[in-house]
């Protein structure tokens, strides 16, 4: 049995889908822990993804998603556990970045971490605090470090860029995830640095890599992989029944897709199939008609192996 940690929060959703374009049917409910899905050899746990890498490093499970963030905060905060868990794969979903940002009313003269060192030397001087609040303290420290900064790192129990709301401001700068920026902006901070991109990876612990699970999970990661290569791609099936178009369609073809399957149809002529890129069609059909192609039939790709 492989025991599959799967998100909840903002990368749940996308993760379901994938799931179920590698072919899988599951069934969750808001107040699910467990959804059930249709492989015998698979249980699904549904937690916070914070906790998967944690939870794969001491062998609780088998394999989790998480962002390439949390998997970094995990590996800097328990380094002794951090080689018990193996990335599998990049799975390019759920981008944010991990970035130091402040409150442009508070401190408008900083505009990048060199200022902000600046800044919390100064306040070091006049024996003032400096708090830098984040989800991610072991992150930050080691980002601080870097930069001589000189901070109380603060992990908070809420949002994290409330903390920056002058002008009774609780913090000096955040730590913070964020997909467009808008959430800052809104609340009137700015971007000074970027620490990190992250997307949603496969982890795996490295036990059961090497057990006799290993088969089973990386069955499971090839579905998944397929289910990626298969995102905007199509099936273009035609026929050219005039074998003296042939060529021309071919030539048209080639352009586009350099393995194309040809048949011979009973009553003369060809069948050909092709797989290309979704934003392709728009170029080559209508160059495959005047060519000769007839019965042109495009239909989407669900996997690709």
């Amino acid at each position: 049995m492989i025991k599959f940690y799967t998100p909840d929060g903002h990368l749940e959703a996308k993760t379901m889908e994938l799931l179920k374009k590698a072919g899988f049917d599951i069934k969750i409910s808001e107040r699910n822990y467990k959804p059930t899905i249709d492989d015998k050899d698979i249980m699904l746990k549904r937690l916070r993804p914070q906790d998967f890498p944690f939870l794969l490093a001491l062998g609780k499970g088998d394999i989790g998603i998480c962002g390439y963030d949390i998997l970094t905060e995990f590996k800097t905060t328990y380094k002794d556990l951090a080689d018990n868990v193996v990335e599998l794969m990049d799975l390019k979903l759920g981008g944010t970045q991990l970035v130091a940002a402040i409150s442009e009313e508070v401190i408008p003269n900083v505009k990048t971490i060199d200022d902000f060192a600046k800044y919390a030397k100064e306040r070091s001087k006049n024996k003032d605090d400096v708090v830098i609040v984040s989800e991610y303290p072991a992150i930050a420290s080691e980002y601080l470090s870097r930069h001589n900064i000189k901070a109380i790192v603060r992990r908070p129990a809420g949002k994290t860029e409330a903390w920056l709301i002058p002008p009774d401001n609780e913090g000096d700068m955040i730590i913070e995830t964020t997909e467009t920026g808008t959430t800052l902006k809104a609340n009137r901070c700015i971007i000074i640095d970027t620490l990190l991109e992250s997307t949603a990876h496969i982890v795996a612990n490295r036990d059961s890599l090497n057990s006799e699970k290993k088969e089973r999970i990386m069955e499971i990661i090839d579905l998944i992989k397929g289910a990626i290569r298969a995102e905007n791609q199509v099936n273009v099936y035609m026929n050219v029944l005039e074998p003296k178009n042939l060529e021309n369609v071919m030539s048209i073809i080639k352009k586009y897709s350099s393995n194309p399957t040809i048949s011979r149809l009973d009553n003369g002529g060809y069948d050909i199939f092709i797989i290309i890129d979704t934003k392709d069609l728009k170029y080559i059909l209508p160059k495959l008609k005047k060519a000769g192609a007839s019965e042109i039939a495009v239909s989407d790709v669900r996997m690709l192996l």
